[in-house]
């Protein structure tokens, strides 16, 4: 199952169009929003980081940014870390807030 998930990180690991800043969120998924524009994860204290976003342990992203099979393969990610209960670790950017003033994940992921 972890070599999976591996695999799975890798398949996830996009280029993206802001700054990245730092690796955020380590450990389990609290909680995830998924809605049909944007997505909020809450998994602890990730700060407001240079960009000035909310401190309030969540990080988000605009599903737009990422193409269809990207879309596809993070959403997997996300369900099973949650439903596994698996830590990951998210790249944020340094430069933007995402969606309800979150730090915005880039679409890079690792599992601590």
């Amino acid at each position: 199952m972890r070599n999976a998930m591996y695999f799975i990180a890798l398949i996830v690991l996009t280029t993206s169009n802001v700054a990245n800043g730092g690796w955020n969120g380590v450990g389990q998924i609290d909680r995830m929003y998924i809605y049909p524009a944007y997505t909020v994860v809450v998994q602890g204290n990730t700060g407001p980081g240079l960009a000035g976003c909310q401190d309030n342990q969540a990080w988000s992203f605009f599903w737009s940014k990422f193409d269809a099979p990207t879309q596809a393969r993070i959403q997997s990610m996300l369900l099973t870390a949650y439903t596994a209960k698996l830590p990951i670790q998210v790249l944020v950017s340094d430069t933007t807030c995402g969606p309800e003033g979150k730090k915005e994940f880039t679409g890079n992921i690792s599992f601590p």
